[in-house]
């Protein structure tokens, strides 16, 4: 009995490893098919500038940001019940 539990969980472990090298093999063959695609894609996204909106942001933005997130916050805590802290 213990036999053929040895022999069974074998099998399974086999048939895992295949199936694993399998999906490794199809991934590997999916990069080389696809890799113009890509690289056509990758190159449409740096040719692109940013938008420069990073750059100008004034002093007061990052108060607005700190209060959406103090907001959100609250929020949470109040809907999940009391808040403790540990």
């Amino acid at each position: 009995m213990i036999v053929q539990g040895l022999k069974l969980t074998m099998l399974g472990m086999m048939v895992v490893f295949s199936f694993l090298v399998l999906l490794l093999i199809v991934i590997h063959l999916s990069t080389k098919l696809l890799k113009h695609y890509s690289e056509k894609e990758a190159s449409s996204f740096t040719s692109r500038r940013p938008s420069g909106a990073w750059e100008r942001k004034s002093p007061d933005d990052n108060r607005k940001l700190i209060a959406i997130i103090s907001a959100a916050i609250a929020a949470h805590r109040s809907r999940i019940g009391r808040y403790r802290s540990s």
